[in-house]
């Protein structure tokens, strides 16, 4: 449910991608924002509540539609799509049964998942905050260079 303030909102995002099992269930990845209709206790949910957290966004009207983004920070925004591509790059290395590649790849994403939910949690001091943004974009930068 989204709770307008101007054009600035508050929605809920994905923080960990969900594979859903069964027919009553969604998949869900890193970055989808969702519109929650309501809750349930226990089991048997559309996904489960820990994968997801309110996050401001903006929210832009074309035409008919509405179109949510993201109000994160730039380097966040980064992340999640570098984490979205390599998801892809992952899954065809597996398909195509690169076992070598596939572990690589995945403790690229590992580490880049890691320090994603850091950047977001706002409590790092400045001097750790530059240090990460180093080790992310370094990250990023070696892992595109090893592209299939």
């Amino acid at each position: 449910m989204f709770h307008f303030i101007g054009h600035l909102s508050v929605s809920p995002l994905v923080m960990w991608n969900f594979i859903g099992l069964g027919e009553k269930q969604l998949s869900l990845e890193i970055g989808d924002t969702v519109h929650i209709q309501e809750t349930c206790d226990g089991k048997g949910g559309a996904f489960p509540a820990s994968i997801v957290q309110l996050r401001k966004v903006i929210i832009e009207k074309r035409g008919d539609q509405e179109v949510v983004l993201s109000a994160e920070m730039p380097l966040v925004k980064e992340v999640t799509t570098t984490l979205r591509e390599w998801g892809s790059i992952w899954k065809q290395l597996y398909v195509a049964n690169k076992k070598n590649r596939v572990v690589q790849v995945q403790g690229l994403m590992c580490d880049l998942m890691e320090w994603r939910s850091q950047l977001l949690s706002g409590t790092l001091p400045s001097d750790e905050f530059k240090e990460l943004k180093q080790k992310v974009t370094s990250k990023i930068d070696y892992g595109n260079k090893y592209d299939p």
